[in-house]
């Protein structure tokens, strides 16, 4: 799971792990992502906090704007 951005105010931090996702397209644009093997993948979104503990977003996407589009701009 990779770090993508970090609220120093709230204390929290957004992760994206890449999942495999056969038959399924991105919950707000209807994209894949395609790796070498044409194997459809997407971006499953979570929040960390600093004492620990994981929110996992609704959801799989394409990229962080579908992402933020679709949860209204977190």
């Amino acid at each position: 799971m990779a770090q993508i951005s970090r609220d120093p105010f709230a204390r929290t931090e957004l992760h994206r792990e890449l999942v495999p996702a056969p038959g399924h397209s991105c919950d707000w644009c209807g994209s894949f992502r395609h790796n070498v093997a044409s194997t459809h993948k997407l971006f499953r979104y979570s929040t960390q906090t600093d004492g620990g503990r994981t929110h996992v977003h609704r959801g799989l996407f394409c990229s962080k704007s579908c992402h933020d589009d679709y949860h209204g701009g977190r």
